[in-house]
């Protein structure tokens, strides 16, 4: 099964960006406040890896 979901980024400061998480996602996944992502980027595949951590 597939999910996909589209958000909007947005300048936070000069140089970071940032989006929110969709409901979909925070309530299939438990994600909470205080926990917290985990961003893997492969180069060579160009795929973006996230991981949630309680």
């Amino acid at each position: 099964m597939k999910i996909k979901e589209e958000t909007k980024v947005r300048n936070q400061g000069e140089i970071s960006l940032i989006t929110t998480i969709p409901k979909t996602y925070v309530k299939a996944l438990d994600i909470e406040s205080g926990d917290t992502i985990e961003w893997t980027l492969n180069t060579e595949t160009e795929t973006l890896e996230l991981k949630i951590v309680k």
